[in-house]
């Protein structure tokens, strides 16, 4: 029995549902997962995935804005799954997919990351998932180990059934309460008005060309015979090396004698030769010493690199050398623009995931009474190094203040995009206030200073005088 039929059965008799994850869906998710975490070799897929999720994710961020105790929930939520962000954008690039499910245990939240390999679907309304199976963990205990599967069922009169089942590994049901890290999830759940299922599923934006698939593909999806030619030259660049190596073809006349027999040097770089052998020069040694043929091996793997970041629709950079040193801003943006596209895409299903999360907790807040309800927001601060030159879009801003186009409070928000802009403004406002104290105060220190040099002499004290 296949992967795929042995996870339709644990569904089916755990919940009594039959998945409509077809075969094909199974068959390409598992190869994506295979090449994706294979750890041997030159894993391109692996490469490609690492660095778009760093060009996605680095020095940016996200906040939950509320000033309430559900939006203070939410926000831990969320930055605690955020701190992992590279792993699971990457993983998200790498095998197609990846869910992001919260669980309540011990009225605590937790957040499960959790491969799109281990989802069957099991319902859908045009492309919105309603009722899905989920491998969701799992853990050792007692040297055997053991999954936690969870089963979400949305219908159409929005209430929600929440199932959580364990098996050991050869799929046999087990309680959940007879394994420690387990014991306290709650078996079945039902919460009503709902919209959607309480999770979050981050599907690469890359094009499956198959209308009918309801699961992501990898980022390299579609470019096998290139990525095997890359994985040939590399075994043809391995071997060129490794077979390079000298020769020195000696007379057999200089060689050591021992009982009237000649022994070669244990290194391995003598070869013997007669007069009438190799060496025919009638010198006592040749030396063969053949050039490495490494330039038009590395010519023909950097034009596989172009060929293959054009393949997958990327700029320069990710597997060839970046062509953006000393650029100006403008130029580095056109350079970058093919990745930065789908970088920018890849944050706007990351935007929509996250607001599912942010969501699925609040759901389940309510459910378990969490905390009190309260109004929440998302707010996104993402990175444009990719397509921007910091310094000068500094000098940008800064002449845009001098010429009354841009406050100063956006100069500031610039320099600290923590800040909102009503804190830049104040932050301001209170700079200047104390730079005008401050100049008054040196005014009057010179002032007093001056006059100490220089008294004024009154006319009464003049009289005196005289």
């Amino acid at each position: 029995m296949n992967f795929f039929d042995s996870i339709r059965n644990i569904v089916l008799r755990l919940f009594g549902v039959d998945p409509v994850t077809t075969q094909e869906d199974v068959t390409v998710m598992e190869e994506a997962n295979r090449r994706y975490r294979e750890l041997g070799g030159y894993n391109l897929t692996a490469i490609f995935a690492g660095k778009l999720a760093t060009f996605t994710v680095t020095d940016s961020d996200v906040e939950v804005i509320g000033d309430n105790q559900r939006a203070e929930l939410i926000n831990d939520a969320i930055g605690r799954i955020w701190t992992k962000s590279k792993k699971w954008v990457s993983t998200a690039y790498g095998t197609g997919g990846v869910l992001l499910i919260p669980y309540v245990v011990s009225r605590k939240i937790y957040i499960d990351i959790v491969p799109q390999s281990s989802m069957t679907i099991n319902r859908v309304n045009g492309d919105e998932l309603r009722a899905v199976s989920i491998i969701a963990d799992s853990t050792v205990q007692n040297n055997e180990r053991y999954f936690r599967w969870t089963d979400y069922n949305l219908d159409d009169s929005g209430l929600l059934t929440i199932r959580q089942r364990a098996t050991n590994a050869a799929g046999s049901a087990v309680p959940l309460t007879s394994l420690i890290e387990w014991a306290g999830v709650v078996e079945e759940i039902t919460i009503s008005g709902l919209e959607h299922l309480p999770l979050a599923y981050l599907k690469n934006p890359t094009d499956n060309r198959h209308t009918e698939s309801l699961y992501g593909v990898p980022v390299t999806f579609g470019c096998d015979d290139k990525i095997k030619e890359i994985i040939e030259c590399h075994d043809d660049i391995r071997r060129e090396y490794k077979l390079k190596k000298p020769i020195v073809g000696m007379d057999t006349t200089l060689f050591k004698t021992e009982n009237g027999r000649r022994h070669l040097p244990v290194t391995g770089l003598f070869m013997p030769v007669t007069p009438s052998g190799l060496n025919t020069s009638g010198k006592l040694w040749d030396v063969y010493d053949p050039a490495i043929r490494d330039s038009s091996y590395y010519t023909r793997l950097q034009h596989l690199y172009e060929e293959l970041e054009k393949q997958v629709g990327t700029s320069r950079g990710i597997l060839t050398e970046p062509s953006t040193h000393g650029a100006t801003a403008t130029e580095i943006k056109s350079a970058n623009y093919a990745t930065y596209a789908i970088v920018d895409t890849m944050r706007t299903v990351i935007e929509s995931a996250l607001d599912r999360l942010a969501y699925a907790v609040d759901v389940l807040a309510n459910a378990y009474n969490l905390s009190p309800m309260g109004e929440y927001e998302l707010s996104f601060d993402w990175s444009y190094d990719l397509v921007e030159s910091t310094k000068e879009s500094f000098n940008q801003m800064l002449s845009s203040v001098a010429s009354d186009a841009v406050e100063a409070a956006e100069l500031r928000q610039f320099i600290f995009p923590d800040e909102t802009l009503d804190e830049a403004r104040e932050r301001v406002a209170e700079i200047k206030r104390n730079k005008k104290d401050l100049s008054d105060l040196l005014l009057k220190e010179a002032a007093a200073a001056d006059a100490r040099k220089n008294p004024v002499i009154l006319e009464d004290e003049l009289d005196d005088e005289e």
